[in-house]
């Protein structure tokens, strides 16, 4: 019997209470609480809901559609946009054809129903055009790597005729107006059918009640697991090719020294926060044979190359007996040539009102023996690229798996390597440099002060460090939170949590007078982080009088190793990591009144702070 993958989690009592709006809500949180079933930002549910005209109080139908830039899992009512169908439908009349699809989208808003809120999405016609009350649009794994294959659409009537499905195939169009009118006719030609693979793009589902389009969506998605699964695993480490090194047992020390290099050079023109993975899977794909070729092809699903762009970075180094130097020393080449080559890219693909370049530097890094180094402007970004570019690699695990001589005559030879399907750079450019994925991009907040910028607070775990630390996180900044005593940054931690959310602050223990804690601290913020742009010390001893009015030399001896000696040793190791980014450091070591106006019985901390400055 196969394996069920995916848990029917939908509850009837929870259901029975709420309203038909609440329950379009629900169904969304379910589905993208797994991201077997949908990335993050990925995919879109609607349900064409009736009720009241807020002006004339006449009953009438009003799709509810997740509105752009919004995410399943966490989506609330107010992530939805919400159109009038009368008003939606009518737009057909205002349809040009393909060659002007895009000039749909600002129709849109002329059909909000109520007052204007979310935005509505790029993939709107696609539930609107549908003759189903509720529709699910998800982007996992299994189906884009069936959508991704290239015998792809001979395999669906397979699955079909095994497990009883009534899917039907849609050759690969952007999404968009045009894309929904092919649906539309799909769907009129295939009366039976419950959902539809849209080639190298995803899964669309439908249904006329909400719970049975959930256990509609989650069946068709568990069946495609059902099929791809075991054949990935059958395959195992024979997969793309084979293994061509193994990974190296290194390889987290090494990440911690190259990634400050990596990212000094792919942000040389704005700063990006860097992450290191090492998953099983993505050391089995920057190990295999095939990594190189299959990772120039690129990315297949819009949703995926959005961030992952066209291609990443392979480093073409070898681990075995290979060292750092010799590791910057091949990245530097492959930067170079990624550069040009994207740049020829953009130029050979660029039409008259295509968006400017935005900058030629990859987000994504592939490390033979090593793992993927993946790159954002913050670290959210840096790691939902990084698990992007996982279901792309859980994608080409899939395509290549069920491989076998059949291709569909469709998709040129050139596109496909071991089974699986690239986009071609044309259409892969008409996504990524996709005027209405610019407008999404404008719409987004301008950036704080202290955005991109990573910094260290020394003492962070009390008093004036911690009001740095907050302080720092609120203008934009990464922060990791040292102290001596590590309760007391996790302390600190927990507050930034409260005021501003997680991802952006880490807790270290960290003993100043140690050069090797120093290292130790830096390998961590590194590890987190990417690298380190900002250095604030507020870390200080204040040694009262041992007897009267005098000290004894050890209590001048700790006064001048914490207040004086540790500050140098902080900065230099501080100042080998900027140079190793190539990028300018920021210091801030905090000293006192203290230190021009000294007191009776503080003088070891007096003359510390005067040494200081």
């Amino acid at each position: 019997m196969d394996t069920v993958y995916l848990e029917d989690k939908w509850d009837e009592r929870t259901a029975a209470g709420l309203n038909e709006a609440e329950k379009l809500r629900y169904r969304s949180n379910l589905l993208g609480s797994d991201l077997r079933i949908t990335n993050f930002g990925g995919g879109n549910t609607s349900s064409k809901i009736r009720q009241a005209d807020p002006v004339t109080g006449e009953e009438t139908e009003v799709l509810w559609v997740k509105g752009s830039g919004g995410d399943l899992g966490t989506i609330t009512s107010k992530g939805f946009a919400r159109l009038y169908m009368d008003k939606f439908l009518a737009l057909r009349k205002k349809y040009r054809g393909r060659e002007h699809e895009d000039e749909m989208v600002g129709y849109y808003p002329l059909c909000n129903a109520g007052l204007a809120g979310t935005p509505a999405s790029i993939d709107t016609p696609l539930h609107g055009l549908i003759p189903y009350k509720h529709v699910d649009h998800m982007h996992p794994d299994w189906a884009i790597a069936l959508a991704a294959a290239a015998n792809g659409r001979f395999l669906l009537e397979e699955i079909n005729a095994k497990y009883g499905l009534h899917l039907f195939w849609v050759d690969w169009q952007r999404p968009g107006y045009e894309l929904a009118l092919i649906l539309e006719k799909g769907i009129r030609d295939n009366p039976s059918a419950e959902g539809a693979v849209l080639a190298s793009h995803g899964l669309i589902s439908w249904a006329d009640e909400p719970a049975e389009c959930y256990r509609n969506t989650i069946r068709i998605i568990d069946i495609m697991g059902r099929f791809i699964v075991p054949r990935v695993e059958k395959k195992g480490n024979k997969l793309f090719g084979g293994a061509q090194f193994e990974p190296r047992k290194d390889r987290k020390a090494l990440a911690g020294r190259i990634l400050p290099f990596m990212r000094g050079r792919v942000g040389a023109e704005k700063k990006l926060l860097g992450q290191f993975v090492d998953l099983p899977e993505v050391l089995r794909f920057v190990c295999s044979r095939n990594c190189k070729k299959l990772a120039f092809q690129g990315t297949s699903c819009p949703d995926h190359f959005v961030r992952t762009r066209i291609r990443p970075l392979y480093v073409d180094w070898n681990p075995e007996g290979g060292d750092l130097e010799a590791l910057k020393t091949k990245f530097e080449e492959r930067l170079r040539s990624y550069y040009a080559d994207y740049a020829s890219y953009y130029e050979q693909h660029r039409v008259t009102d295509s968006p400017a370049m935005r900058g030629a530097n990859p987000t994504v890094v592939l490390i033979p023996g090593v793992g993927m180094l993946s790159f954002g402007k913050n670290l959210k970004e840096a790691r939902r690229t990084g698990e992007f570019y996982v279901n792309a690699i859980h994608v080409m695990e899939g395509a290549t798996a069920v491989g076998d001589k059949r291709r569909d005559k469709k998709i040129e030879a050139s596109l496909v390597v071991d089974n699986y399907a690239a986009l071609p750079q044309s259409e892969a450019f008409r996504i990524e440099y996709w005027a209405l994925e610019e407008a999404k991009l404008r719409r987004q907040p301008p950036e704080q002060e202290m955005a991109r910028q990573i910094c260290l607070v020394v003492g962070g775990g009390s008093g004036i460090g911690r009001v740095f630390s907050h302080k720092l996180v609120k203008e934009g900044a990464h922060v990791a939170v040292a102290d001596r005593d590590y309760e007391a940054a996790h302390q600190t931690i927990e507050l930034i949590e409260k005021d501003f959310g997680a991802e952006l602050a880490l807790p270290l223990e960290i003993d100043i007078t140690s050069r090797e804690s120093i290292r130790k601290a830096l390998r961590k913020v590194i590890l987190a982080f990417g690298g380190l742009d900002v250095l604030v010390n507020t870390a200080a001893v204040f040694t009262p009088p041992d007897s009267g009015d005098s000290f004894k030399d050890q209590t001048w001896d700790l006064a001048l190793k914490v207040n004086v000696s540790a500050n140098y040793v902080l900065v230099e190791e501080f100042s080998e990591l900027i140079a190793e980014q190539r990028s300018v450091g920021t210091v801030l070591l905090t000293s006192s009144a203290n230190a021009v106006v000294p007191k009776l019985g503080s003088e070891p901390y007096d003359v510390s702070k005067s040494a200081l400055n």
